[in-house]
């Protein structure tokens, strides 16, 4: 979300249409009319947006959210720019090194700048998030100093790999408050495009690097759900986590090995809402805020919220969050979810949580206007032909039902309290539980068509449905397990023979492929028990778009290697407790020289990934001698304990890791990765000008010849 743009760019025809750059324009064009006569260029002028919204001024000013000594500090931070925010991968094993490489390498340095330029604003910790940091510079200064651009290159490796997050500081608090453990089952209702499941799958790995609960990510857009894959998943592999495309508003049912509904330890309800705790990096919305757009989502945020409180177990927790500072999308929501469960639901008291988090109380008492900010006291106020748009439930509790609500255990989180966006969140819990609803439930959608996995949910909403009429049509691979299967005794001795691997301690009948295809079954996945059983007990119920996480790759060519499997490195945290051969502890010293690799003849001018066996001193050498070409672990005790997959050949070894990992650990091992990059960048720019070079002159050579 770095795009904190503040112009926005609308076509202009000259003289014709009348308009002088100086001309507000109404609203953004949608796009279409853009499109250029052939061979003629468009003119744009760009209008600067204005950051004021009469109607949202007065709608929360009446509202008293914001105490009336502090509105004009509230509406200051809304028209500043957001600050830069990122957080460090709270289960990254070698996480408080690469904190102390920030601080020694960046946060130092940059404190001695900022002495004589006050534009320079050194990144601080958040204190009331862990790993997490926030800095207000902006990108000119980040291009005026050599060292804010040194940091910012870090922060897009580090990115890649996802062991940093660039994420807004509101948004990582409601993780924070579910205590998420290990062996829950975690339900994020409204994944895409994945941060704060990202956040829920560290937590889980904080206390255990293979945890036995599972997270289910689910998003109705089945192509944000891809999004969420890449940003998330693909960065943070994890053999606990699936990936589903349904309705939250109507998500079904989970069922057990005994066919009985699965409930959840954890929900994290973060709703779609209208986003007006976001104009600090969505300034558009000073041009499109209206009343209107909370009374129009209250209503499918209510039903996501009914539906996930569903099917959250007894004793089990419930954050219920929008990016709205609205009370129609926030405790009116939270107040129908009170009344509609009565003896089973209540509000958690979380003040006494996270001390240093700036706050303010929940609100029993609001006011709902129409779009002419008119108000309406009670729902028999609204004229005949608006009830459509307004419900019962958008109307704040009555005097008798304020005491027992308990709504001031909500909280807002306001721009102005901590240099941040603004934030709802509200926490609850499930004292019991009508059994009933849910087998009803699970019977109605037995009457149901079965889902199947390469087939549109009956539950998606229309939409969906229509885009698929339009021939846009989701088919997945299959998940097909390798127990009893051809394949899995061939890869169950590979991995016996060639690391050690007993079968009676690895879990092979976790393993699977995506493939009926013997000649595509090139990865092998793996999930933990609890994502395996949802898998086997709920085949056709749910369109899965991802589960499990890839292990093992097949060797193509068997010439290299006697074991027909390489060990991917994502795949090291499942196999690593169960690896007894072909694993080598390696001094600090030889570990870098690895990352590094050898010289190529290139003038020397890059390096290469491999390392020539002949360079290794006769100690070094001997922790190889006797180990057939394949795939070997090296693992690293000091400074700090880290596996890594590598491939040994007959005269070379080289780390099998990517090129931003590379670099991350040479970085917190204390090598100038800086200069490395830079050299390794102007190798490729050089290599890449001679290519282009070369082409000219073929197509050249080719014109003369034609012309001949």
């Amino acid at each position: 979300m770095e795009n904190n743009n503040d112009v926005d760019c609308l076509p202009l025809d000259d003289e014709e249409n009348g308009l002088s750059p100086a001309k507000k324009f109404p609203k953004k064009s949608t796009g279409r009319e853009k499109k250029s006569k052939q061979g003629v260029r468009q003119n744009y002028v760009i209008r600067e947006i204005i950051p004021v919204n009469v109607k949202l001024f007065s709608f929360y000013r009446q509202q008293q959210i914001i105490p009336e000594s502090e509105w004009d500090d509230f509406v200051a931070a809304l028209r500043r720019e957001l600050p830069v925010s990122f957080r460090i991968q709270c289960s990254l094993r070698e996480r408080d090194h690469l904190d102390e490489y920030i601080q020694s390498k960046f946060v130092k340095e940059i404190e001695n700048i900022a002495k004589d330029s006050p534009e320079i604003d050194p990144p601080r910790r958040v204190p009331y998030v862990p790993y997490a940091y926030q800095t207000k510079m902006s990108r000119t200064a980040i291009r005026g100093h050599p060292i804010l651009k040194d940091l910012h290159e870090f922060l897009i490796n580090e990115t890649k790999l996802g062991y940093i997050s660039r994420q807004e500081v509101c948004s990582m608090i409601p993780p924070l408050f579910l205590d998420i453990q290990p062996h829950h089952l975690v339900l994020d209702a409204c994944a895409a495009p994945g941060s704060k499941t990202a956040q829920i799958i560290e937590l889980m790995h904080v206390s255990s690097p293979n945890p036995s609960g599972m997270v289910v990510a689910n998003d109705i857009d089945y192509k944000r759900c891809y999004l969420l894959v890449h940003q998330t998943l693909k960065r943070m592999p994890t053999a606990d986590v699936v990936v589903v495309s349904h309705d939250s508003g109507q998500f079904p049912v989970m069922l057990d090995s005994n066919k009985q509904p699965l409930l959840f330890d954890r929900i994290l309800c973060d709703v779609i809402c209208s986003g007006d705790g976001t104009f600090r990096k969505n300034p558009e919305l000073w041009n499109n805020w209206e009343p209107m757009k909370g009374i129009h989502l209250h209503k499918l945020q209510l039903q996501i919220a009914r539906r996930c409180f569903e099917l959250l177990k007894p004793g089990g927790l419930m954050c219920y969050s929008t990016c709205s500072l609205n009370p129609l999308e926030d405790e009116a929501v939270i107040a129908q979810l009170l009344r509609h469960f009565n003896k089973e639901i209540e509000l958690v008291d979380i003040s006494g949580k996270i001390l240093d988090l700036k706050r303010t109380k929940g609100i029993s008492y609001w006011k709902v206007f129409n779009k002419n900010l008119d108000e309406y006291s009670s729902i028999e106020d609204v004229p005949k032909e608006a009830l459509r748009h307004f419900k019962p439930s958008m109307f704040p509790p009555k005097s008798e039902e304020i005491e027992a609500m308990h709504l001031d255990y909500c909280f807002r989180i306001l721009p102005h309290q901590q240099d941040t966006g603004g934030f709802f969140v509200a926490i609850l819990r499930r004292k019991e539980i009508v059994k009933v609803n849910l087998e009803k439930d699970y019977a109605d959608e037995q009457q149901q068509q079965p889902l199947k996995l390469n087939q549109p949910s009956t539950l998606i909403r229309k939409s969906t449905v229509t885009r698929k009429r339009r021939g846009f049509v989701h088919k997945e691979d299959p998940f097909i397990f390798l127990a009893n299967h051809s394949d899995e005794n061939e890869l169950r001795e590979a991995l016996k023979e060639y690391f050690g691997i007993l079968p009676e301690n690895f879990s092979h009948q976790n393993l699977l492929v995506r493939s009926t295809n013997t000649e595509r079954k090139k990865e092998v996945y793996y999930v933990n028990d609890s994502l395996k059983e949802f898998l086997i007990n709920n085949d056709g119920r749910f369109k899965i778009v991802n589960a499990g996480m890839g292990i093992l790759k097949k060797i193509i060519n068997d010439k290299v290697s006697p074991c027909p499997y390489r060990i991917k490195q994502d795949g090291l945290p499942i196999l690593i407790p169960w690896i007894t051969k072909r694993i080598i502890d390696i001094p600090t010293s030889l570990f870098i020289r690895i990352l590094h690799g050898g010289q190529t003849n290139l003038k020397e001018k890059e390096t290469s990934q491999y390392l020539p066996l002949i360079e290794l001193g006769e100690e070094e050498h001997f922790l190889f001698k006797g180990l057939e070409p394949g795939t070997i672990i090296l693992r690293l005790l000091e400074p700090f304990p880290k596996e890594v997959c590598a491939w040994i050949g007959a005269n070379s070894i080289s780390a099998f890791v990517s090129r931003e990992e590379r670099f991350h650990l040479l970085s917190i091992l204390g090598e100038d990765i800086i200069k490395l990059k830079r050299k390794t960048v102007t190798c490729r720019q050089e290599k890449a000008a001679a290519k282009l070079n070369k082409e000219k002159d073929l197509i050249n050579d080719v014109e003369e010849s034609n012309e001949v």
